[in-house]
């Protein structure tokens, strides 16, 4: 008879234990979420270091496509001095070698300003948005932090409490007994103390 009224017992879930399990599980699924968050983070951290290297590799190709331009108006302004030199004389040469000089300088500092500003633009852009990223990041991870934190306690908490209450129950129970078993009938005036042997 008593161990059938364990076995219920055992069955039986308190409501305390059930909000510990409750509990548990939102800290296992905040958990989950914050590993998620991070797993997520981690393949947009990836993806910007492909757009670098994208960009670097782009970058290359205009430093190339400037040396290609910057050979190929050296070239162009070659052929056309040997031709003023034939045709003309080297006065006249001289005034157009300068010109030549001056349309090389300007094409070369607007292709540098150019390669400079998108450089810039793009490390700007960048920068802002991985800034954002991060606060953004941290800010979530501390507030889902401050929340497994809080859901820690409140468990930890509960937990005392529920052994606390097991506690006095024993205590009331054995406090029991101890009324039950000692309680014995009244003894009549004039009888004697029944002895066992």
């Amino acid at each position: 008879m008593g161990s059938s009224q364990a076995k219920e017992k055992k069955g039986r879930i308190s409501p305390s234990e059930r909000i510990v399990e409750g509990l548990k599980n939102k800290v296992r699924d905040l958990q989950g979420q914050v590993d998620e968050i991070l797993r997520i983070r981690e393949a947009e951290s990836e993806a910007y270091e492909r757009e670098l290297m994208v960009f670097a590799l782009k970058q290359a190709e205009w430093k190339r496509e400037k040396q290609r331009l910057y050979h190929a108006l050296i070239s162009k302004h070659n052929q056309q001095q040997q031709i003023i030199h034939s045709e003309l004389g080297t006065n006249e040469a001289n005034l157009v070698e300068n010109k030549w000089k001056q349309l090389y300088f300007a094409i070369k500092d607007e292709l540098d300003h150019l390669i400079h500003r998108t450089h810039q633009e793009e490390k700007l852009w960048w920068k802002t948005e991985k800034e954002e990223l991060l606060v953004e990041l941290k800010n979530e991870v501390q507030a889902r932090g401050q929340v497994i934190q809080t859901l820690q306690a409140k468990v930890a908490k509960m937990e005392v409490q529920e052994s606390k209450r097991e506690r006095e129950m024993d205590i009331l129970k054995q406090s029991l007994r101890i009324l039950s078993h000692t309680k014995r009938p009244p003894k009549k005036l004039g009888q004697k103390p029944i002895k066992n042997f």
